[in-house]
């Protein structure tokens, strides 16, 4: 059920930010730009819909065997280590195996 409507909710959005003259424009653009050729939005509307779990979990299985990627802005001195960030990623629960606590929001 959640596939199928986050499947609507994208197609939605797409028709949508296409009824904007400005957005048809850069889309024309940075397709041609990008692959020399322009696909109409039906084509994306019915790639979007044969989307499948199965791919859903291929590509996920896919992005969680490559290396972390870490961008911090600011004062790192709380930010856990990378071998921490990864591990965390990697475990069941999701946490960082050190003590020390991290927020992404201090008070």
């Amino acid at each position: 059920d959640e596939l199928s409507r986050a499947k609507c909710q994208l197609q939605s959005m797409l028709m949508m930010n296409l009824e904007v003259r400005p957005v048809v424009f850069e889309d024309i653009g940075r397709q041609v730009l990008a692959g020399s050729i322009r696909k109409d939005p039906q084509y994306y509307y019915d790639q979007i819909g044969s989307i499948t779990e199965r791919d859903i979990q291929r590509v996920a299985n896919r992005m969680l065997k490559s290396k972390l990627s870490v961008v911090g802005y600011g004062s790192l001195a709380g930010l856990p280590s990378y071998e921490d960030m990864e591990a965390a990623i990697l475990s069941r629960d999701g946490r960082l195996p050190s003590k020390k606590s991290f927020s992404l929001f201090r008070r």
